[in-house]
């Protein structure tokens, strides 16, 4: 019992397929990771039903957030009581907030504006209100 020739090219072409998803995969994770150097770094801080932001100059802001276009900004996502989820849709971020964890994700903003935060776990009785704004000023 052999096998011929078309079975071993099948079992070629599907080794060649999952090589080339899990390398891309890897690509794209290291990416994601791959924080600049010159990101300055945002702490974050969800607590029922609000969030918290601090710079690293010690300015801290409720409920807002603002940032200059072209920066790089590592956030640093943790929370006071339960678990949230920090989300700005419109820059596709969505990373959880969890008590004792510090969960990053970073972007670097390419237009002004002003955008939605929002808790997208749901995190209590008040959740649907536990909102911020992102001001995207122009660097200058």
């Amino acid at each position: 019992m052999g096998h011929d020739t078309a079975e071993w090219v099948y079992v070629g072409v599907i080794c060649g397929i999952l090589a080339w998803v899990g390398a891309d995969s890897w690509y794209v994770e290291k990416l994601v990771d791959d924080v600049p150097k010159d990101a300055e770094v945002i702490k974050v801080t969800a607590q029922q039903w609000f969030w918290t932001f601090e710079h690293k100059d010690g300015t801290k802001e409720v409920g807002q957030l603002h940032l200059k276009k072209g920066q790089p900004y590592k956030f640093e996502i943790t929370s006071k009581d339960v678990n949230h989820a920090f989300n700005m849709p419109d820059w596709v971020i969505m990373q959880d907030a969890i008590p004792g964890r510090i969960n990053k994700a970073w972007f670097v903003p390419d237009q002004v504006g002003e955008f939605p935060i929002q808790c997208r776990e749901y995190c209590g009785l008040l959740h649907y209100n536990m909102r911020g704004t992102l001001y995207i000023e122009d660097n200058k």
